[in-house]
């Protein structure tokens, strides 16, 4: 990645991509409609509330259409009792709802240990606005014992409508 540093102001300029795994998560416009936002995690370092403004955000008012989680790689724990819950929260840290996406009856142990497998969420924020404020992706284990494994969160959701010109 190519940098260049402007000299009278000390800033430095960065060309090209700069990768973060899918990490903080990205968005694929399906049409003006539908969007999918996707986050890939490791199970050493879940989503959780952004200190920084990298995260990929649900927009305030939004509709959740769908989630699913792949699991790329099998997570393993060292109690094997490990589940996992998938919600929203707000940037300071208030929860939207913990496992809004997805609940630890969707993500148990058996379920995310199976490599390949993809997900179905039935939380309460399906086919639901996630209210007033912005969300932000947290994944909370019941048990913080996961060794490892990577798994992928796909998340459709259609934005609020434009108010109608007055």
């Amino acid at each position: 990645m190519p940098l260049a540093i402007q000299s009278f102001r000390g800033v430095t300029k960065n060309y090209g991509d700069r990768g973060t795994t899918g990490r903080f998560g990205g968005r694929i416009e399906i049409d003006n409609l539908i969007k999918t936002a996707t986050w890939t995690f490791d199970a050493t370092s879940l989503p959780a509330v952004g200190l920084s403004n990298l995260e990929m955000v649900i927009p305030a008012n939004s509709t959740i259409i769908s989630a699913r989680l792949r699991v790329i790689t099998a997570f393993v724990s060292s109690s094997t009792t490990t589940d996992l819950d998938v919600g929203l929260s707000q940037k300071n840290g208030t929860a939207i709802d913990v496992d809004g996406l997805m609940t630890a009856v969707n993500l148990t142990q058996t379920v995310i240990g199976l490599a390949g497998s993809i997900t179905s969420g039935t939380g309460a924020l399906i086919g639901k606005t996630i209210g007033a404020v912005d969300g932000e992706l947290l994944v909370t284990p019941n048990v913080a014992d996961l060794v490892s494994g990577r798994g992928e969160l796909i998340v459709q959701f259609m934005t609020p409508a434009p108010l109608p010109a007055s």
